[in-house]
Order: structure tokens, then sequence, then C-alpha cells
């Protein structure tokens, strides 16, 4: 039961795609990528992370100015990644050259949810072999 479970999160944890914004005022709390003109500084705890161009979190604010994040991911113009569990960064928004928000995937539900759905299939179909026969039991006739 714990493995069915299991691989139904991982399975939906796959459901997910990033979609472009039409908007470029995200909702408070969404997670968004954000792909930057302008190379930013970042702090990561004791460290200063120069040239990000690729910024991945969550959505603490947001106005006309500037769009405040709190970074999971940064991603340097050398292409080092770094990660981080909530490094705050503000980004101005008219250096926001592409913005996109995390949403389920119509598509990617449907597969996982079909494979699920044969995968339990598959299963019962295997198992009921197993079982034996349902006819009565008991003991065997005597011989007449």
């Amino acid at each position: 039961m714990r493995i069915a479970a299991l691989s139904f999160v991982i399975l939906c944890s796959g459901c997910f795609t990033y979609t472009r914004l039409a908007t470029p005022t995200p909702a408070r709390g969404s997670e968004v990528l954000a792909t930057v003109s302008v190379p930013l500084d970042v702090r990561i705890g004791e460290i200063t992370v120069h040239d990000v161009t690729f910024a991945q979190g969550r959505v603490a604010y947001v106005d006309s100015d500037s769009l405040v994040l709190t970074g999971t991911r940064f991603v340097s113009q050398t292409g080092t990644e770094y990660a981080t569990l909530a490094s705050p960064v503000t980004i101005p928004q008219s250096s926001v050259v592409e913005l996109r928000q995390r949403r389920v995937s119509g598509w990617k539900t449907g597969l996982a949810l079909g494979a699920g759905a044969a995968t339990i299939a598959a299963i019962i179909a295997g198992v009921g072999p197993l079982g034996g026969s349902t006819g009565g039991g008991g003991p065997p006739k005597p011989p007449p």
C-alpha cells in the first residue's frame, strides 16, 4: 500500500508544467520562472551570486515596478545552478523578459491516470488466477 501511495505522489508530481503568463503580475504565492535581461546579484545565505539570469520561486510581492520572489533556484550566465530554500530576490519589472507560472498539465495528468489505471488492471489480472477456483470445498467424494 505504501508503494502505491508513493507511486501516486510521484506520478502526480510530474503532472505540472510552466505556461507563459499574459500579464506581468502573477498572483501572490504562485510558483514562477523568471528570465531577466539584466543580470542580477542574489544573496544566498552568506554568499552573493553574480550575473543571475534565471530565477525560480514563489511570488512574495508584486507591483508595477518590481517582482519579489522567494527563490528556490537561480542560474547564472555561465549556466551554474544554485539551489536554496527561500532566498528573497527583487526583480525590476522592466528587466523581466519572460515569466512562466506553474500549472496543472491536462495531458500529463491524463497520461498519469491512464498509466495508473492500466497498472491496477494488470495487478488484478495477474493476481486473479492465483486465487484458485471459487467452487465449493469440502472433502473429496468416496469412490463408488
